[in-house]
């Protein structure tokens, strides 16, 4: 069977991956689990290509396609997806507006006064080429320096630019809700930057190269057009001892890249045109010769062709590459989409006691307990101690096992502490990212700054790519067993553990699955 193509990752996807997460954080965990594994079992677990990212695209695809069915709006990716389409274009038309508008200032001629040449120069080559130079150094500095290629500007683009004009446009076609649901995936998609920068940085990159490239292309044609129609005459002067000798040498130099495709003067003037077209301004135009001063006409067309416009040419390509290669280097390891993945590939599961009746419902899988070990993933768990003392290790270990459909390697009881748990968190530091952490705490109990600053150092041991699961539980019933968090306090720990910026952090309620 040949090869499915991989899927293809752009903004709008992107953008509407981030809506429907953020709607699903508001439903009930069982529901969602329910619900993807019967989309995974249905439609997508025959699929050719089972790597992570085709995988959430499919799911994204049936996502959208109920929701276009439920809604009559357009989803946040379509309205963002008719912004984007023709932003570059219209970028590009500004971009040659404004050459034209500048090469047109700049090649005023009227017949006793030649152009500046110094002038032409710094302002149809120079401030061009310097610019183009600048763009291209700038994403391998950054890359250097800080280990991102966009920074803050991509984000900041996205953030700004492409929010107000996906929000005027959805405000003319769409109610109260598709602007509330727009902003909100807009706002997560800002908040999650690190993990889309690249593609966010190479779009914004792309963007200003259609600007450039608009305008490099329109200051050529204009300067070709207007020498072609009229005779364009290009003198100079300096109050600095600067000989035509000189001069000739600078250009000749500038010159290099293209004078062996032309001969002088169709490449560059010559050391007589050079001084024939030197004003004295006392001595007025009378003793010039008009060839001199139109012989300058060449040169500023290849200088703007060599420095201006193929560079634009260059930066365009190495955007449209770049892009691409950002979109393809998308793994989607953080912790929301971890748990869609997850909530698909792994079974329900129902441990077989040996005195229960039988089970029917085809999304669960019934194993015995000698085989949940051998099937499922593996989990290491943190419990804090005072948890552990009235529960019990054995308890907590088969809870978690329920739970999170998943072997324990360890319960390992913490303090919750950065400095009494240090032995304990930096046994973890040589784990493999591959085995969930998993932190048990009481949701009813208020997320206090000393929580946040746990988890943050509890990240810095772990690194950056390891799933870190914070695992809500309540108060114990009658039998005691741990009951799930409320919705009310489990809103108000989701938000203030949002507020870290971890992307490979997970929020997951207690659904105490093993009643």
């Amino acid at each position: 069977m040949a090869k499915e193509k991989s899927k293809t990752w752009d903004i709008p996807d992107l953008v509407d991956l981030e809506y429907f997460l953020s709607v699903d954080a508001d439903i009930d965990e069982a529901v969602l689990v329910r619900r993807d594994r019967e989309l995974y079992r249905s439609q997508l677990a025959q699929a050719v290509s089972t790597s992570r990212r085709d995988l959430l695209y499919r799911w994204l695809d049936l996502r959208r396609e109920t929701a276009r069915i439920e809604h009559s709006q357009p989803l946040p990716g379509e309205v963002i997806a008719s912004v984007l389409r023709p932003l570059p274009m219209l970028l590009f038309i500004l971009g040659i507006l404004s050459g034209v508008g500048l090469a047109s200032g700049v090649l005023i001629y009227a017949g006793d006064q030649p152009i500046n040449l110094f002038v032409a120069l710094i302002l149809l080559v120079a401030l061009p080429f310097l610019s183009a130079l600048f763009l291209a150094l700038l994403p391998a500095l950054r890359l250097a320096v800080r280990g991102s290629f966009s920074g803050g500007f991509g984000v900041w683009m996205i953030g700004t630019l492409l929010t107000h004009l996906s929000q005027r446009l959805s405000g003319r076609s769409g109610d109260g809700r598709s602007k509330l649901a727009l902003a909100n995936s807009f706002g997560i998609l800002r908040g999650r930057g690190r993990l889309y920068s690249g593609v966010i940085g190479w779009l914004a990159f792309r963007l200003m190269q259609s600007l450039a490239l608009g305008f490099s292309l329109a200051v050529f044609l204009t300067v070709l057009f207007r020498g072609w129609v009229a005779d364009l005459a290009f003198s100079w002067q300096t109050t600095t001892r600067i000989s035509a000798e000189q001069v000739h040498g600078f250009i000749a130099a500038l010159a290099r890249p293209w004078a062996g495709l032309a001969n002088p003067p169709y490449s560059y003037p010559t050391v007589e045109q050079v001084e024939g077209s030197r004003v004295f301004l006392k001595e007025g135009l009378q003793n010039l010769s008009s060839s001199d001063l139109q012989s300058w006409w060449y040169f500023l067309l290849w200088a703007i062709l060599v420095y201006t416009v193929l560079p634009r040419l260059v930066l365009m390509g190495a955007a449209l590459l770049g892009s691409r290669y950002a979109r393809g280097r998308l793994t989607f390891r953080d912790a929301r989409s971890e748990a869609v993945i997850r909530r698909m590939q792994h079974p329900l599961l129902h441990v077989d006691k040996g005195d229960e009746t039988p089970l029917e419902d085809p999304l669960v899988e019934v194993i015995s307990g000698s085989e949940l070990r051998d099937k499922v993933t593996r989990i290491r768990a943190l419990v804090p101690e005072e948890l552990m003392t009235e529960h019990g290790q054995e308890l907590w270990q088969g809870d978690l096992q329920r739970e999170f459909n998943a072997s324990v390697d360890a319960v390992i009881p913490v303090r919750i502490d950065e400095e009494e748990d240090a032995d304990a968190l930096q046994r973890l530091a040589g784990e493999t990212s591959q085995v969930p952490i998993v932190l048990v705490l009481e949701g009813w109990q208020p997320c206090i700054i000393a929580t946040q600053e746990y988890l943050k150092s509890l990240r810095r041991l772990i690194g950056k790519d390891h799933l870190l699961i914070v695992a809500l539980v309540g108060r114990q019933d009658r039998e005691g067993c741990r009951a799930p968090t409320s919705d009310h306090e489990f809103g108000i720990w989701h938000r203030r553990l949002a507020t870290l910026g971890d992307p490979m952090l997970l929020v997951h309620n207690w659904s105490n699955r093993h009643e």
